[in-house]
């Protein structure tokens, strides 16, 4: 179901009355403190650790370790909320403060109350009516003809079947689901629509109105550069599929080398995991867990997830032939829980610089002549 607006429940907040003086001065380590004390006897001084500096020298590899060892530690809920609470009343000065301390914040998991909210914050897409008409959502949905329309609304009833949402025909969630959908096909024709965005805009319209899921798609399409992903020949995906090949490889090699020998490939096992973020076949309480972290971090959290996937699932993998391991690796993420895959797939060392190498190798196969 539909939730409250973030926005209203942080307004309700215990916050002194001169906080927004101390935030626009520039003070946010007295933000912090002042916020802390108008919650109540928490402990001031734990909170404003958040501010801490990391060291500039450290190294990015031992950096990840403690933030994945900080995500994965037990976490105390009010603490954690409160602590969001303060966080957002200036999200992107924090953020910019104490990249890693958010990091692990992120990897903890947003407080539900706030997900809608940390969302837009993270992928920017409130700022998108400085680029574009403040009322661009409304003119793309009154547009008379829509070029994807009919496949739109062919597929609107397969969009989360079973949620309470959507499951009822020419429902509310439906019918949002239909404008959002349909207006994006208008704005972006050379995308138009793809099967796939149904359940990211579905999953979007669980946490927010219809023109910040509107605005948040064309965030993801064009600060995450998901377009590739629903372009004819789909040249995204078809480097994913490359880029988590070679991962395997690296990771995993016996493993790597049985699916070969099977005919088991990422195209397919992982094309719903990369076009839909992971929505999928995966339970819900995952699926925010992972899009918390990939619209903090991009798409190196589909590759961990992934080849968390494998390994976890390694040993039985092994024994399988094809149609077997088709059917493990479809249950995989309903079987384990959502701690678990999150904490197993942030173990999984994975440099920006090694995705980056496999894309030039990509480049140079699909480009020889270049």
């Amino acid at each position: 179901p539909r939730r409250g607006s973030s926005r209203l429940w942080l307004a309700s907040c215990p916050v002194p009355a001169d906080m927004a003086s101390v935030v626009a001065a520039g003070n946010f380590t007295t933000c912090l403190r002042g916020a802390v004390q108008g919650l109540g006897g928490h402990d001031v001084e734990a909170l404003c650790l958040l501010t801490a500096p990391e060291d500039e020298d450290e190294q990015e590899e031992e950096s990840d370790r403690r933030r994945t060892q900080a995500a994965g530690k037990q976490i105390d809920p009010t603490k954690h909320l409160d602590q969001w609470r303060v966080i957002c009343i200036d999200f992107h000065r924090f953020r910019a403060k104490c990249p890693d301390k958010c990091k692990v914040l992120i990897r903890q998991g947003i407080p539900e109350f706030l997900r809608g909210s940390v969302w837009q914050k993270l992928a920017l897409s409130r700022e998108l009516p400085l680029k574009y008409p403040a009322d661009i959502y409304e003119q793309m949905r009154r547009t008379p003809t829509a070029p994807c329309e009919d496949e739109i609304v062919r597929d609107i009833h397969r969009t989360f079947p079973k949620h309470v949402l959507y499951r009822d025909k020419r429902g509310l969630g439906q019918q949002q689901l239909l404008n959002v959908l349909r207006a994006y096909s208008v704005f972006n024709p050379e995308v138009g629509y793809c099967q796939g965005m149904g359940f990211i805009c579905g999953a979007l319209l669980m946490y927010m109105t219809e023109d910040d899921a509107f605005l948040m798609l064309i965030s993801l399409l064009e600060n995450y550069k998901m377009s590739g992903l629903f372009m004819v020949g789909l040249p995204l995906l078809n480097k994913y599929f490359f880029q988590l090949q070679r991962l395997l490889a690296m990771h995993m090699p016996l493993l790597c080398n049985h699916l070969a020998q099977q005919g088991v490939e990422p195209t397919i096992y992982a094309s719903k995991w990369f076009m839909t973020v992971c929505i999928c076949n995966f339970p819900f309480s995952t699926v925010v867990r992972i899009w918390d972290i990939f619209l903090a971090e991009g798409v190196k959290i589909i590759f961990r997830v992934a080849l968390a996937l494998l390994k976890l699932n390694q040993e039985a993998l092994l024994s399988e032939s094809f149609e077997q391991i088709l059917e493990t690796l479809k249950q995989a993420p309903s079987r384990v829980e959502s701690d678990t895959l999150i904490q197993v797939a942030l173990s999984i060392k994975l440099k920006n610089k090694t995705l980056k190498d496999i894309e030039s190798e990509w480049l140079a196969q699909a480009a020889p002549g270049m």
